[in-house]
């Protein structure tokens, strides 16, 4: 089961950010286009300094605690999944966040 502990942490960072959508129901009229776009530099940026990491050896993920199953090279799926989930959770949260407390935006 060990191999699933990477996995459980971000079900669960989807978890408590899916309970906060649910109770607050966050609306943002471009979030996705706006989401997608940013998310996808992140990916970018942010998988290329992994692949570097991991191939000079100064990053590694433990073996036992992941699927083992890579989407790009020496990269592990759940690492990929980390920088999407987290990017959206957060979004999330911040929406529903600013939802509760009335907050405005000047730009809005």
């Amino acid at each position: 089961m060990t191999h699933l502990h990477y996995l459980g942490v971000l079900l669960f960072v989807m978890l408590c950010a899916g309970f906060i959508a649910t109770a607050f129901k966050p609306r943002a009229p471009h979030f996705w286009r706006s989401f997608l776009y940013t998310d996808s530099v992140i990916l970018v940026l942010y998988l290329t300094w992994d692949f570097w990491a991991i191939s000079k050896k100064n990053w590694f993920f433990d073996s036992k605690q992941i699927l083992n199953f890579n989407l790009l090279p020496r990269v592990p799926m759940e690492e990929v999944l980390f920088f999407i989930i987290v990017p959206f959770t957060s979004i999330l949260t911040y929406l529903s966040l600013k939802k509760l407390t009335g907050w405005r935006v000047d730009s809005e």
